[in-house]
């Protein structure tokens, strides 16, 4: 199997995996999407709330806030104490929230949380426990897709007219050696423009079932890569665990 980052910015990354097959590709957005450990709030105590929001409501919206994590120094079952203590006039933000680790923060800083009029407070102490998202959604680190990757084939019956290229939306097809080509396959969106606005039907759009296109985006808690290794160690245990199983038959 061959991978290609075809593109990395910030929390998002896309990748190109060859000489692959579906299972293959799947089984790794699986393991990002469900073992890989992350912190989210689990418990919460409040000892004061006299905002419009019920307490449910409350732990709810500090359970979905991404926090940043050092897979290094914590592991599954880990637990971190969060605090917040403030009274309105203001709007609570996700940066009022205070770790007693300084490692683990809250990733946006900006997330309104609830508006507390003149005289409301809330005063609160949640705890943030690595989980994973198998367990619940929370814990997901990324949000992960694949897809094959576009082929264009071309029959003899082509004329060059070139309504295929001024048909593509993305502006992938050009013209060169007597021939069309997609300059980036990655960047087709199978819309089959190309193929519709051929009158000779000369074009058929198809994908190439061993080559993916992976897009991933993390909420900002671990790196695109931290996620990655983690995902494929985990995979690692599982198929080691497996093998282990059938020798003991």
């Amino acid at each position: 199997m061959e991978v290609k980052v075809l593109e990395e910015k910030g929390n998002e990354l896309k990748l190109l995996f060859k000489k692959a097959d579906t299972a293959m590709v799947n089984s790794l957005r699986r393991a990002i999407m469900n073992h890989v450990p992350t912190l989210a709030i689990e418990n919460v105590s409040i000892y004061e709330n006299s905002s419009v929001l019920f307490d449910e409501f409350l732990a709810h919206r500090l359970a979905l806030l991404p926090l940043t994590m050092d897979p290094k120094s914590y592991k599954k079952g880990d637990k971190v104490k969060l605090y917040l203590k403030v009274q309105g006039p203001c709007i609570v933000y996700s940066k009022d929230i205070k770790s007693a680790d300084p490692k683990i923060q809250v990733v946006d800083k900006n997330i309104p949380i609830v508006k507390l009029g003149e005289g409301e407070r809330i005063r609160l102490e949640a705890e943030a426990v690595v989980g994973i998202g198998k367990e619940h959604v929370k814990w997901q680190p990324a949000v992960v897709g694949f897809q094959n990757l576009p082929k264009l084939e071309i029959s003899e019956e082509c004329n060059l007219c070139g309504e295929c290229i001024k048909s593509c939306p993305k502006g992938i097809l050009e013209e060169k050696a007597k021939k069309i080509v997609m300059k980036d396959a990655t960047e087709c969106i199978l819309c089959k423009n190309c193929r519709d606005s051929c009158s000779k039907k000369a074009l058929k759009l198809d994908i190439d079932k061993n080559s993916f296109i992976f897009y991933m985006e993390t909420h900002g808690g671990l790196t695109n890569r931290d996620i990655l290794k983690q995902a494929v160690k985990e995979l690692k245990a599982k198929v080691e665990e497996f093998q282990k199983s059938f020798k003991e038959i």
